[in-house]
Order: C-alpha cells, then structure tokens, then sequence
C-alpha cells in the first residue's frame, strides 16, 4: 500500500503546470519531449493551440515560445489557488506526471540542440572546447566526446542549467508523489491514455527532431563512463541501465553543413556582441 500524496513541493514553481480541467499536474523536464508536453497540456485543459497567438508564428519561434510559462495559457503551481495547489499534489483524482528520458540520449540531444546548433543562453559562457575539425568540417563524434570531458570538469557549472541537470533535481523528485513517470519510449502508450481520460483524441505534436542523429554514433565506453558519473542519481532513482556502447565511426557533417553552421554561430555572436554594446551605452 502506498503512502497518501503530500503537499511538500519547495523547490520548483515555474515548470509545473496544473491542468484542472483533466487533473494532471504536470512538470517540466528540459530535453525529455517537454515542448510536446507543453503543447499538449493546453489541449488537455480543452483550448484550441491554433486559437493560441503564439500559435501563429513562424514555426521556428513556436517551440520557443511555448516554453514561456509567463504566457502559457496552462497555469504553473504558483500561480493558482492554495486550494487547487493542494488538492493538485495531494488527491488520488490527480495524474501527477513527468517524462522521463535515457541520461545518454537526453545529453546528446542537449548537446546538439543547446551547443552544436549554438542556441542562445547562458551556456554560451559556459567552459566549453571548441568544436573539432577534420580539414574544415566539424567532427561531430569527437567534439561530443570532448565537451563531455570537459562537462565533467566544469560539473557544477553544467549542471546548475536545466538542459543538463539532472531529471531527479529538475523534477524535485522528493517533493512530489509521482503517479506517472513516463519514459520518452512509452509516449504512443501515454497519449492513449490521457485521451481516455478527456474523452476525446489527444495527438503528439512532434517537435524539435534536431539533426536525426542517433546518440549511438557519438559515444564509445569512455564518453559512456562520464555520463554514468554525471547522470549518476537519474540511473540509479529512474531505472535506467547503464549502457555499452560500440565504438562508433568518425561523423563528419559536409562542407555544406558545416558552413551553414558556421552562419549560424557567427550571427549569433554578433547579435551577443550587439546586446553588449547596447548595454554599455549610456541611459539617454
């Protein structure tokens, strides 16, 4: 028999959300289908996502966007009633879930989307190593493998960011009574639930597919051993097994990828240096 639900949630505010009309609460884990999960929370409060006026934007702004919880229209823990607050972390009439995902491929996704794809935020400041080359063309399988070395250097630093942090923390795993943990495998099973649970279909919005490359391509027993290290609580707390990994061939994006990303990275560092500027002139 397990032990009644209990309303001791401290730490989190901001990325757990409360649907009342479906009696989920739901909470945030950054690269564990999050931006699925949020759009799929306004459907299940029974809102329209296209009526939405962020919906409207162009879509490479739309999974940003939605990740605002200042505008979202679901609202998070702190910004609903006392009553509903407790009566969200505590009934048994409540689905209180997270999606969980393999410590390995969330790293590699985080990588990829946060560092490789140079996605503005505060882990641009971050000690990282530069992406590796072979005759001009980024080495993907190598640059992976040395920024996870490095992230074990810089631990503290990585993992205070919620892309890399680990799920137990972002999550607050202590302070809320799960019913639900869901691994990213077991999507298609959860969806046939919660449309069970509204009485109508409820669809997976697919989002950020990134560049289709499988983490199995970028590890080998080294790399794997570190992630053990960092990830180490989400092993041992989420059920996920520690991993073998074959060693993977070199990955080298073409010359045309490569430049493409070099655009990318070179915009993006103009527009901080901008920012900075700006900044630093005086208030008129």
């Amino acid at each position: 028999m397990t032990s009644p639900a209990t309303d001791r949630l401290r730490s989190l505010a901001s990325t757990v959300y409360v649907v009342e009309q479906a009696k989920v609460l739901y909470t945030k884990a950054s690269k564990s289908a999050c931006t699925t999960m949020l759009w799929t929370i306004i459907e299940l409060d029974g809102l329209d996502p296209a009526s939405l006026p962020f919906a409207t934007r162009p879509s490479v702004m739309r999974s940003q966007v939605v990740h605002d919880a200042s505008i979202h229209p679901v609202p998070t823990i702190d910004k609903v009633s006392p009553e509903l607050r407790h009566e969200a972390l505590t009934s048994d009439e409540w689905m209180r879930l997270a999606i969980i995902r393999d410590p390995y491929a969330r790293l590699y996704s985080a990588w990829e989307s946060r560092i490789l794809l140079d996605n503005p935020g505060q882990w641009q400041s971050f000690p990282q190593p530069d992406l590796v080359r072979i005759d001009g063309r980024i080495d993907v399988t190598e640059s992976f493998r040395t920024f996870v070395a490095t992230m074990v250097e810089h631990r503290g630093i990585w993992q205070a960011d919620p892309h890399f942090a680990q799920q137990v923390h972002v999550l607050a795993l202590d302070e809320i009574d799960y019913t639900d943990l869901v691994t990213t495998s077991q999507l298609n099973l959860l969806f046939e639930r919660l449309s069970e649970r509204v009485g109508r279909p409820i669809t997976a919005r697919k989002s950020n597919e990134g560049l289709s490359i499988k983490p199995e391509q970028a590890y080998d027993a080294a790399t794997a051993a570190l992630v053990e290290q960092l990830y180490d609580l989400d092993l041992e707390r989420l059920g996920f097994a520690p991993r073998t990994f074959a060693d993977a061939p070199q990955l080298l994006l073409s010359d045309v990828a490569t430049r493409s990303l070099d655009m990318v990275h070179d915009r993006n560092r103009r527009i901080v240096e901008l920012s900075d500027h700006l900044r630093s002139l005086p208030a008129s």
